[in-house]
Parts: C-alpha cells; structure tokens; sequence
C-alpha cells in the first residue's frame, strides 16, 4: 500500500489524488518495498528551478525531479513536477495535459526505481518503459 500526500504551491493545479494513487500502484506494483511514502508536490517553474539549481547545480528549466529520502526496503521520496512545464509541453508535444502529467509522474516513480536518463543508452530504456506504462494506462489525472 502507498501512503500518498498530493500537494501544491499555488491555487488553481487541477488533479484528482486517488488517480495519482492509483497510477503511483499501477508503476510500483512489482517492486519489494516493504512501505512507500510518496509526496507529489506540484510547483512552479520557478520554483522547480530554484530546487534544481540548489540540488544539482544547474541553471535550467525541468519539468520533474524526485528526491530519494529513503530508498531501500522502503520507499520514502518527494516528486517534484512543474505545472507550468506540465502545460507548455502539453501544447509543444501536441497531447492532453492529462497525458503530460501521467508522463511526469511516471518519469519521476521510474527514477525511484533506478532508471536513469543520463546517457543515451539507459534513456532510451527509460523512455520506452515510461511511454509503455503512459500508452496503457487509462488513469484520468485531470
């Protein structure tokens, strides 16, 4: 079972949480965590900046990141997703915002779970995983 907390730092992001629960199941579901506590916490693109700029050291725009506080037998983390972002790459990649939400999401969940993105190789595994989860899942966001 997955203790969720679904948040945001301004008024006005639409999402419906027993969705993100239910889509946080459906990408978690084989993993041996004996607990998982999640916190999705939608921000800004400033706001996201500012965490990636203090925790990476890069001045760049992002739409998602997703900081491991415990991850061993169990799974403690914070999500991080852009709104803004969720919304200018809706409109750029031509898909719902619906879409581009479970996108992210699962984008961060399969971070937890040791993809990774930083090299071709292991971004293309990565991607074709998360485009996977994102093309059969039916999971309403907003």
């Amino acid at each position: 079972m997955i203790n969720l907390v679904v948040s945001n730092t301004k008024d006005g992001y639409q999402y419906a949480t027993q969705s993100i629960k239910d889509l946080c199941e459906l990408v978690l579901k084989d993993s041996i965590y004996e607990s998982i506590s999640l916190n999705i916490i939608f921000c800004d693109d400033h706001h996201l900046s500012t965490l990636k700029a203090k925790y990476f050291n890069e001045d760049v725009l992002t739409d998602v990141l997703a900081f491991p506080i415990q991850n061993d037998t169990v799974l403690e983390s914070e999500i991080y997703i852009s709104y803004d972002r969720a919304l200018a790459n809706s409109k750029e990649f031509n898909v719902s915002i619906n879409n581009e939400l479970v996108r992210l999401i699962v984008h961060g969940l399969l971070h937890l779970l040791g993809y990774r993105d930083d090299n071709k190789k292991s971004k293309q595994i990565m991607f074709d995983k998360q485009e996977a989860i994102v093309e059969n899942c039916n999971i309403r966001i907003v």
